[in-house]
């Protein structure tokens, strides 16, 4: 009798890892859509606005926040943690940037 519980538990464990495994892949390509799309839209912005940082920061902080919600999920990614404490650095000097702009248009 143990051994068939241990036959089921074998069963039961290969059975869903590997639907663990797809419901990941699956949100980091869900991801990685999300971000390639963004990327596109941040260059484009780049090219046509020239200095136009306010939407560059727009951008770059809807990408913040789709990555903050990703990790979220999955906490486990440290790749992309380690994307994520760039993008945070990245958004922080935009912000710091655009600040700058609106301080020099107002004197």
């Amino acid at each position: 009798m143990r051994v068939w519980a241990c036959l089921l538990a074998g069963l039961i464990a290969g059975t869903t890892a590997p639907g663990a495994v797809a419901w990941e892949e699956q949100e980091r390509g869900s991801y990685n859509n999300k971000m390639a799309l963004l990327s596109f839209l941040l260059e484009s912005a780049q090219e046509r606005a020239g200095r136009d940082v306010q939407t560059l920061c727009l951008l770059m902080s809807i990408g913040n926040d789709v990555t903050e919600r990703y990790v979220a999920t999955n906490p486990e990614d440290v790749q992309i943690q380690q994307r994520l404490m760039a993008m945070r650095q990245d958004l922080s000097a935009c912000l710091a940037n655009q600040a700058e702009a609106h301080a020099w248009a107002d004197s």
